[in-house]
């Protein structure tokens, strides 16, 4: 038994010796995460009142949408006049209308369409050829064949990102979406209108959940979009999660996550995890990084606020030095003692 006894405090002292060791791995400094959480709450990953307001705002719009088409620049128009027939067949005519809004009629000349409907481009032939002495009575018949001037573009996390022409004076977002072919799986819950609001202005940008405009259906989320309008959808945001937890990965989130949840989704603490040593790693504007420390049984009893996670956070949850020193005794001397008990049976 005196073997084993200077085994067993053979083991313990080396294992004291690894714990004092390998206490000092990271030597990165680290500030209180309570900073964090100064400034108030961080907003929700949801529309706010801003931009309820903003897409309220676009609702003047929508008295665009009963109205007929208006042609703009790169339109091309199809021109029928039925005086000009030959072997009984209408002498159809194809323009687009310029980055200024023109298009150049043989006998007539230059016409500004610009934010002209058909109806009111027809009539506009009509008279241009009466007063040029062309024709006494001329009908004329006018079609958008391509619609070109307003385009809408739809980028980011959808099936079918791209610019698309709409057909009308305006569309909504709901609209856009659908003909982007929705929303991918990896889509967070997100969407971002962006629109120029003039020469030297910053762009406007509207926040719009989309969880709660389509699943919900709610109408005051569906802003209305005009030409040079982008709709945006970002990937679901994305944080890490390692160490001490029982499934450590990465993890997206739709809506807001903050870290307790955050714990939860990789499966909650190991048995080794210090529950009062978790590392916060967040990126800055500036492209650095830096760390905080957080006590998670602080924010379950209240005392520090519940952080909510940012795209790219890691958190790392430590080990708990006492529990690792002593799981190293443990397993140390019981293998010491499988040892001893095999070489003196």
């Amino acid at each position: 038994m005196n073997g084993k006894k200077a085994l067993a405090w053979a083991a313990l002292g080396l294992a004291m010796a690894m714990g004092i060791g390998s206490g000092c791995v990271d030597n990165r400094p680290r500030f209180n995460a309570r900073l964090l959480g100064e400034g108030g709450e961080e907003p929700a990953f949801f529309s706010d009142d801003e931009s309820v307001s903003q897409v309220l705002a676009t609702k003047e719009l929508l008295k665009l949408q009963s109205q007929e088409y208006q042609v703009g620049p790169d339109d091309v128009l199809d021109v029928s006049v039925f005086e000009w027939e030959t072997n009984d067949q209408t002498k159809t005519l194809q323009f687009r209308v310029s980055e200024t809004g023109i298009i150049a009629l043989p006998m007539v000349g230059a016409l500004n369409v610009a934010g002209m409907s058909v109806q009111e481009i027809q009539a506009a032939i009509e008279t241009a050829l009466k007063e040029g002495g062309v024709l006494q009575n001329p009908r004329v018949g006018v079609w958008v064949s391509e619609f070109r001037s307003r385009q809408i573009s739809v980028i980011g996390s959808v099936h079918q990102p791209g610019s698309y022409a709409i057909h009308q004076n305006v569309s909504t977002l709901l609209d856009m979406i659908s003909l982007a072919g929705g929303p991918l799986d990896n889509a967070g819950s997100i969407a971002y209108v962006i629109r120029n609001s003039g020469k030297g202005k910053t762009p406007e940008r509207i926040k719009i959940d989309l969880d709660e405009l389509l699943q919900r259906g709610q109408s005051d989320l569906n802003p209305v979009l005009g030409a040079g309008d982008v709709v945006f959808v970002p990937k679901a945001p994305l944080i890490y999660v390692y160490g001490s937890v029982r499934q450590a990965g990465a993890f997206t989130f739709r809506k807001q996550l903050r870290v307790l949840e955050s714990i939860a989704l990789a499966g909650g603490f190991t048995d080794m995890a210090s529950a009062t040593d978790v590392t916060l790693i967040r990126r800055l504007e500036n492209g650095g990084e830096r760390a905080y420390t957080i006590d998670v049984t602080r924010i379950e009893a209240g005392k520090d606020p519940n952080i909510f996670m940012r795209d790219g956070d890691v958190l790392r949850v430590h080990d708990s030095p006492p529990k690792r020193l002593w799981d190293e005794i443990t397993t140390l001397v019981r293998g010491l003692f499988s040892f001893s008990y095999r070489l003196n049976p």
